[in-house]
């Protein structure tokens, strides 16, 4: 009986959120990446030079969300010159892998809709703008 409320919950709470994100599976609140690379400067080779969502996480959760019109681009970005002084804490001590994963989108507006709808439901520690679930007021607040 208990893993059929969890199951419905989940499935309730799957269908109030928007059908830009999708799931790995349906009994995990997990992304379905489109691909993912170790964090080291030296798997940029791999990335794509496409608009997409990128994610940084490690045995914590998800550290950070963002967005680019290049994911290759913004991961050496990331790794040269990082502004993001509570992400870039926490990349220096990781649990376990730390990981760069992404899913791409056809353009720089849709991975800014998506990137806004998993921050909503992710809540990563080191993203600064933190968006509401109510759309109607101000879609945003910061914290630092």
């Amino acid at each position: 009986m208990k893993n059929f409320m969890i199951k419905n919950n989940l499935r309730q709470t799957k269908t109030s959120l928007s059908n830009d994100l999708v799931f790995e599976h349906t009994h995990s609140f997990k992304p379905q990446f489109d691909g993912s690379v170790n964090y080291n400067i030296f798997n940029a080779f791999v990335l794509p030079k496409t608009a997409g969502v990128y994610f940084i996480h490690d045995f914590r959760g998800v550290l950070y969300i963002g967005e680019s019109l290049n994911i290759k681009n913004r991961f050496i970005q990331h790794h040269t010159n990082e502004e993001n002084s509570s992400l870039s804490n926490l990349v220096k001590t990781p649990f376990g892998e730390l990981k760069f994963s992404w899913v791409k989108t056809k353009n720089k507006s849709k991975a800014i809709k998506i990137q806004k709808e998993w921050i909503r439901f992710l809540d990563p520690q080191t993203n600064n703008i933190k968006y509401k679930t109510n759309r109607r007021s101000n879609d945003y607040t910061t914290s630092y």
